[in-house]
């Protein structure tokens, strides 16, 4: 192996009653793993190659210490990501951000591809400088606190860091020693440099998710043979074969709806519509996508069984 390089180092401090130091091996080495999950998450993003290695515990609680390493040599990376790798993972442990992000859809969609667009720069420095150290002279590339803000929550909204981080909750809440938890920076000397971040048991439902919304599945002109057409202006599903499957779904194509009702469209056994399609979904915990509905959206067409096609 390469000689490694030190990034940074992590404190998580499990915060017990009557100040005991022990606590439940199988909660604990759950928790911990779920931990690990998010740091991987973390590194594939910032596309490092990180060594994680845990020191000795400390009592006061329970401390696990992490010290993050680099795996390669490379000056410039570790300068560069070195400064924050160890406070994403901490905001994310820490923080509550999922409300953060869903205030404004269409400035936030803006932001996420603004974050998006700074990541792949941030990529193609770290790959750019791989081999080649960093002079003394040579001015350091800066990385704003809001870009690391951003960022943090950014991961923290990925499906399987919210699945992981729930579950670390979860598993702590199997313990009942434990009042609260923190994470904290260190430096080398494994001295504190930022304060402390705690969260009470009282908080930990707040990042548990039984099911949570992900992005919906969009498909493009897709036929669907419809079953069982609602040709009045109610609300109830249509029925449909799609992929050999009966589905039932909502249609939103207003101007489809229209038509229907002043122009009096028929539909017999085998008759198609081509149009777009969404499917909400829904994950677990487990990570199992959940089909949670359907809707249908601009109906370019409509094909009858004899091979007549109306376009719309």
């Amino acid at each position: 192996m390469n000689k490694t390089s030190d990034l940074e180092i992590l404190q998580l401090h499990y915060y017990l009653s009557d100040n005991e130091h022990s606590m439940d091996a199988i909660v604990y080495n759950k928790a911990e793993s779920e931990l690990l999950k998010i740091v991987t998450e973390v590194s594939k993003i910032l596309d490092l190659d990180v060594l994680v290695e845990i020191q000795a515990l400390e009592e006061g609680g329970i401390k696990s210490i992490y010290k993050f390493l680099n795996k390669k040599k490379n000056r410039r990376k570790i300068q560069i990501v070195g400064a924050f790798f160890a406070g994403i993972v901490a905001t994310i442990i820490s923080d509550v951000v999922s409300d953060n992000i869903k205030s404004d859809p269409e400035m936030e969609r803006m932001k996420k591809e603004k974050l998006e667009l700074e990541i792949r720069k941030l990529k193609k420095e770290l790959s750019e400088q791989q081999e080649i150290p960093l002079e003394e002279t040579e001015e350091q590339l800066v990385i704003s606190q809001e870009f690391i803000n951003d960022l943090s929550i950014y991961i923290s909204e990925l499906n399987q860091v919210k699945i992981s981080k729930s579950k670390f909750y979860k598993t702590l809440l199997n313990e009942g020693k434990i009042e609260k938890v923190s994470t904290q920076e260190l430096n080398k000397e494994f001295e504190p440099k930022k304060n402390e971040k705690f969260v009470p048991r009282k908080d930990f439902k707040l990042f548990i998710i039984e099911e949570t919304d992900i992005d919906s599945d969009y498909e493009n002109n897709v036929t669907l043979e419809i079953a069982s057409p609602v040709l009045t202006s109610n609300r109830m599903n249509w029925k449909a074969l799609y992929n050999n499957e009966q589905i039932n779904f909502s249609l939103k194509d207003k101007n489809f709806k229209s038509l229907i009702i002043n122009k009096n469209l028929k539909f017999t056994n085998g008759t198609k519509i081509v149009c777009d399609l969404e499917t909400k979904q829904k994950m677990t915990d487990d990570g199992e996508i959940i089909k949670k509905g359907r809707a249908v959206y601009n109906v370019t067409k409509i094909i009858y069984p004899n091979g007549d096609i109306i376009d719309i």
